[in-house]
C-alpha cells in the first residue's frame, strides 16, 4: 500500500511539473506572439504617410486607431502634381492579422498616377477603384477577404473634388455654416465581382469647408443614422462640427476612447481635410 501511495505522489508531482511547464511554454508563446504582432503593427505604420501635404490653403489631420496591434484600415494622402492631391481610405473586412495583410496588398495595388517617360497620367477616382477591384478579383482571395474603399482626387486650384467609393461609408462635407452633407455614390464591395459597377461623383468645395472620410468603425461614435436620402448625426459628434479640423479630429478621438466597448472592437480611422479660411 505504501508503494502505491509513493507512486501516486510521484505521478502527481510529475503531473504538476508537466502542467507548470506547459503553462510556462504557453506564456512564452503568448509573449512571442504579442511581440510579433507589435512588430507587424510597426511595419504597417511604416506604410502610412509620414507627412501630410499641408499648406496655407489646406490642413489635414488623421486619427488612426487600430482595434489590435495591427489594423484592417489603410490610408494615403499624396500630392500627385502641382494641382492635384489624391487620397483614400480602405477598410479590409474584419480586423487583426488577416485584414492587416490585405491592407498591404491594397497599398501596393492602388495606382493614382502613372509615368510614361517625361509624361504622366493622373487616374480618375473611377479608374482607381475599377483597377483595384480587378486586381483583388484576380487574386481569388481565400477566406472571404473583401474590402471597402473611398478614393478622392482634389484639384488644389479650383477646389473641385472628384470621388468614387466601393462599399465604403459616405464621406461628410461640413460647409462653413457647419451644415453636414453626404457624398453619395453607388459602389459594391471590392474583390467580389470583376464586373462590379462603380460611380464617380464630384462636388465643389469652398473656403471654410471640411471633408471627413472615415472607416465604418467610426460610425457608432458619430451616431450616423441613415433614413433613405437623409441622415442624422449624434448630438455629441454634431457639437464638434464647428471646431477647426485638427481639434475636431482630436476631440473625436477622445470620444472614441471614452466610449469604446471592449466587446465590440473595430478599427477606427478618420481623415479630415479643412479648406483654410482666408
Amino acid at each position: 500500500m505504501a508503494n502505491i501511495t509513493k507512486k501516486i505522489k510521484k505521478y502527481s508531482g510529475q503531473h504538476q511539473k508537466n502542467k507548470i511547464s506547459r503553462q510556462n511554454e504557453n506564456a512564452d508563446y503568448a509573449r512571442q506572439l504579442e511581440t510579433q504582432l507589435k512588430m507587424a503593427g510597426a511595419v504597417q505604420r511604416d506604410f502610412l504617410p509620414r507627412t501630410l501635404p499641408d499648406c496655407d490653403k489646406f490642413n489635414w489631420s488623421v486619427s488612426f486607431m487600430p482595434a489590435d496591434w495591427v489594423s484592417g484600415d489603410i490610408y494615403d494622402i499624396t500630392r500627385l502634381d502641382e494641382e492635384h492631391i489624391g487620397f483614400y481610405l480602405a477598410d479590409a473586412v474584419g480586423h487583426s492579422m488577416p485584414a492587416a495583410l490585405l491592407t498591404m496588398f491594397i497599398k501596393q495595388a492602388i495606382v493614382m498616377r502613372e509615368t510614361f517617360g517625361s509624361k504622366y497620367k493622373i487616374f480618375t477616382p473611377l479608374e482607381v477603384i475599377n483597377n483595384l477591384n480587378q486586381k483583388m478579383c484576380e487574386q481569388h482571395l481565400s477566406g472571404c477577404q473583401f474590402a471597402t474603399c473611398c478614393y478622392c482626387l482634389l484639384n488644389t486650384k479650383t477646389l473641385q473634388l472628384d470621388y468614387c467609393r466601393a462599399g465604403h461609408p459616405y464621406p461628410l462635407v461640413i460647409d462653413n455654416q457647419n451644415n453636414a452633407g453626404q457624398l453619395q455614390t453607388r459602389g459594391a464591395l471590392l474583390g467580389v465581382f470583376d464586373n462590379a459597377q462603380f460611380e464617380q461623383g464630384h462636388t465643389q468645395l469652398s473656403i471654410g469647408d471640411k471633408l471627413i472620410m472615415y472607416s465604418d468603425g467610426a460610425e457608432p461614435f458619430m451616431g450616423i443614422e441613415q433614413n433613405n436620402d437623409s441622415f442624422n448625426l449624434g448630438t455629441e459628434f454634431e457639437k464638434l462640427l464647428s471646431l477647426p479640423g485638427r481639434q475636431l479630429t482630436a476631440e473625436f478621438e477622445n470620444i472614441c476612447k471614452a466610449n469604446k466597448n471592449p466587446a465590440e472592437v473595430d478599427d477606427i480611422t478618420v481623415i479630415v481635410l479643412e479648406i483654410s479660411k482666408e
